[in-house]
């Protein structure tokens, strides 16, 4: 994990920035992750797999557990200097984990490797001020922000392309079944 990689939105914590329709209610912070978020990302990665809800239970539990393993050690070995976040509430009594945002900020390209947010509060506007954040960070870098997505998540792209991403060629139409996607800054900000 890097020590001292900067924020979604430009340093650790809380940023102004996300929208008063969250801050009314919730303060929205982030924080790097820790070997004690393992539990709440691997019950974030089950929520994102609805395509393995007809798998038995015993045999989807095994199943996502080794899907998760591989996907952290993909994501560690390919991009060690990236920074896995736990998105968080201000609820009450304390702090709730509501999602994750793994991001690599590279001198050519910000790369967001995995934005989940947990099922009971997608729809509430948090994954469009992340990548509100996100893309005004590669803004400010003057790069491209880019990510694959499922090409089976039709909610997550329609909200990549309502934020102005849009679909990078691919010479085979699609890589594995993912979509790789692509905001670019503004001229003036390059």
């Amino acid at each position: 994990m890097v020590q001292n990689a900067e924020g979604i939105g430009g340093a650790t914590g809380q940023y102004p920035a996300w929208p008063q329709s969250i801050q009314r209610r919730y303060r929205l912070t982030q924080r790097p992750a820790e070997t004690t978020d393992n539990d709440f990302l691997l019950t974030l990665f089950g929520e994102s797999r609805p395509d393995l809800a007809l798998i038995p239970e015993p045999v989807r539990a095994s199943l996502i557990r080794m899907q998760f393993d591989s996907q952290l050690s993909q994501y560690r070995a390919s991009a060690p200097d990236a920074v896995d976040w736990i998105l968080e509430l201000d609820a009450d009594p304390g702090p709730e984990p509501v999602g994750r945002c793994y991001l690599r900020q590279g001198a050519e390209e910000h790369r967001l490797l995995d934005l989940a947010i947990r099922a009971e509060w997608r729809g509430r506007g948090i994954g469009s001020a992340v990548l509100e954040q996100l893309r005004a960070g590669a803004a400010r870098a003057g790069v491209p922000l880019r990510l694959s997505v499922w090409q089976g998540n039709e909610g997550a792209i329609r909200l990549y392309r309502r934020l102005g991403f849009v679909e990078e060629f691919v010479e085979d139409g699609a890589e594995g079944g993912y979509r790789r996607m692509q905001w670019t800054p503004p001229e003036e900000n390059r």
